[in-house]
């Protein structure tokens, strides 16, 4: 019974915990950081910084690692998960990170960013501050509407090239598949499509909070933000106290750093006892999260609390009418899809339910889905476990580099 007791309170203060910062972070100024552009320079990759203006105005950051040998084998865009940045590809170093292993490879590397995070922060005539409610008002529908087609067509352009092949992490499989269903033009574009634990579904998501319990809070913030407008939310990866807090929090040896990893771990899912991420515990900390939309958040909370896939919903049929021409926000029709999409998922990812990943993979036309064969493997260990060479990255290289005589592949439904 005192066990018990102990570990209901540690899981309310966890819970606290994670709540305070994300009030917060609704308050607290914040810093850049420019870690992609740094950590390639350092490992002496050639480097390119583009800015792609979207069509709606937001000025998104862009990296790029030219190939490195004398033989192009073609280009892929890697995009990345929810309240991160393209910082994520990059925390392991060469001969390690998907980016650089893609280079050394013979591929032009584009590393992505969407509006919202540190490298999405400017618009043409809107300010994050200043305009606040208008500059802020986006979801992730927004980001497969107009951020990826423009970085694309922006690449393709740069390029010379007629089409790419793209990487989606989290969020960046889920914003292709919103490109995909709304502008199905853009189709033609991918070579080849690999989405790590895409959160798409997620009706199975670990939480111990009841969906019924997140709907009802979605509708207090919806009305709250209603009256208040939509800001930046989750990003406190750029707040100086953030980044001493990981140092003093994630070092090696540091006497808090269990207790980061137990926070750690209930959110992305287990951390396995042969994982310590060694000395990227601190970078990993200091580059998460760096900013998101209110609003973009309470889209994630009614994919959970409703077990659907719809456009976001206003909470009124008056609202839904003005904005979308009927009563209730329109699903997503996944199975209107025709590219065929490669899935690497893990049984013990709490973000993404391995349930939700073989549903989504039943409703496409054209999927292939790739489980992950280790008995801990969470939601962040696919960016940044010490494994991830050898189960993730390679796998992936070599299902873009059968694409590279132009061969298409089609799996079986």
């Amino acid at each position: 019974m005192i066990i018990m007791c102990r570990d209901l309170f540690e899981m309310r203060l966890e819970k606290m915990f994670v709540l305070f910062i994300v009030v917060l972070s609704a308050f607290v100024t914040t810093i850049e950081c420019n870690l992609t552009p740094r950590n390639i320079a350092l490992h002496n990759y050639p480097l390119e910084e583009h800015t792609v203006q979207t069509s709606d105005g937001y000025l998104l950051s862009t990296y790029r690692i030219p190939a490195l040998t004398a033989k192009r084998n073609g280009v892929v865009l890697l995009q990345h998960g929810f309240t991160l940045s393209s910082d994520v590809w990059l925390l392991r170093g060469p001969k390690e990170d998907l980016p650089y292993l893609l280079a050394d490879a013979g591929y032009d590397v584009w590393l992505g960013n969407h509006r919202g995070n540190e490298y999405g922060l400017k618009h043409s005539n809107l300010d994050p501050i200043a305009n606040r409610k208008h500059f802020w008002n986006f979801t992730w529908h927004e980001m497969g509407y107009y951020d990826l087609p423009n970085i694309i067509d922006y690449i393709l352009e740069e390029t010379g090239e007629k089409s790419l092949h793209y990487v989606g992490y989290s969020q960046g499989g889920l914003v292709a598949l919103v490109l995909l269903m709304t502008r199905p033009e853009y189709a033609e574009k991918f070579k080849s499509l690999q989405f790590t634990a895409p959160t798409v579904y997620m009706r199975n998501l670990n939480v111990p909070v009841p969906a019924s319990w997140i709907g009802k809070l979605r509708n207090y913030l919806s009305h709250f933000l209603d009256w208040w407008g939509y800001g930046e939310t989750l990003q406190f990866a750029r707040w100086n106290l953030h980044k001493r807090m990981c140092k003093a929090m994630c070092a090696d040896g540091a006497w808090l750093r269990p207790f980061f990893k137990k926070i750690f771990s209930m959110i992305g899912g287990p951390v396995a006892a042969n994982e310590d991420y060694e000395h990227i515990l601190t970078e990993i900390c200091g580059s998460v999260p760096v900013g998101a939309s209110s609003k973009q958040l309470l889209h994630y909370m009614q994919l959970y609390a409703t077990g659907g896939f719809t456009q976001f919903d206003y909470g009124s049929a008056d609202r839904n009418l003005r904005q979308y021409g009927q009563v209730l926000a329109p699903s997503y029709n996944v199975s209107s899809i025709k590219n065929c999409i490669s899935i690497y998922y893990s049984e013990t990812d709490k973000m993404c339910g391995p349930e939700d990943v073989r549903q989504l993979g039943r409703d496409l036309q054209c999927a292939e889905l790739h489980r992950l064969p280790y008995a801990a493997w969470n939601h962040g260990d696919f960016v940044w476990s010490r494994h991830a060479r050898h189960a993730l990255h390679e796998p992936i290289i070599a299902k873009i580099d059968a694409w590279r005589d132009g061969m298409e592949i089609r799996f079986a439904h």
